[in-house]
């Protein structure tokens, strides 16, 4: 049976303690998580349960080795998607973290793969500091200047066949962008205008 995404938070968060002090004391996990005693010990007993951490009361808190395959598990998924929001998409920090904390309870198994792999497609194949990332960061730039998101999409996407009448969707491989000679800019898929 699957955890809740508290049950994962209390489990990420006992991760990153047991890390730094090979330990996690209530307090530490209540001072982390903003919640109180109770709602750790609730936790804890829940997680003792189910065998991913050991615990008692009034005692330390430590992962079993279930526990910490499946804690490094959640939190690579975290570190994943903050580092992909920050350093690819530029976002804040903080909203970073904060969108990846939603988004790795809710992120399919095969989703999450394939994110994996675009990951690795990106910085293994292209490097790490490619050209396609500064002009990525100069679109955002300018985008975020000029547009609206939904009418911005609604127009540049319009006769790209990549969202069809009635919902049916192509696969992104059908849409791609061309670069134009003379502007440098992206142009409309389908027949070159500038989105």
């Amino acid at each position: 049976m699957g955890l809740t995404e508290s049950l994962e938070d209390y489990l990420e968060v006992i991760y990153q303690i047991v890390l730094e002090k090979k330990a996690a004391h209530v307090k530490d996990i209540a001072a982390e998580l903003g919640v109180r005693y109770p709602s750790v010990t609730s936790a804890l007993q829940t997680l003792s349960k189910r065998g991913l951490v050991n615990y008692e009361p009034y005692e330390l808190v430590t992962l079993t080795p279930e526990g910490y395959e499946t804690a490094a598990q959640v939190a690579e998924k975290h570190r994943m998607l903050r580092s992909f929001f920050e350093t690819v998409l530029g976002l804040d920090p903080k909203v970073s973290d904060e969108t990846a904390c939603r988004m790795e309870h809710i992120i399919p198994k095969a989703a999450y793969h394939r994110f994996v792999q675009f990951i690795k497609y990106l910085y293994l194949l292209q490097g790490s500091e490619s050209a396609w990332l500064a002009e990525l960061r100069t679109f955002f730039e300018k985008e975020d200047s000029e547009s609206t998101l939904s009418s911005d999409l609604d127009r540049y996407f319009d006769g790209t066949g990549f969202n069809l009448p009635g919902g049916k969707d192509l696969p992104l491989r059908a849409f791609r962008l061309s670069r134009s000679p003379t502007s440098g800019g992206s142009q409309h898929p389908s027949d070159g205008r500038k989105p």
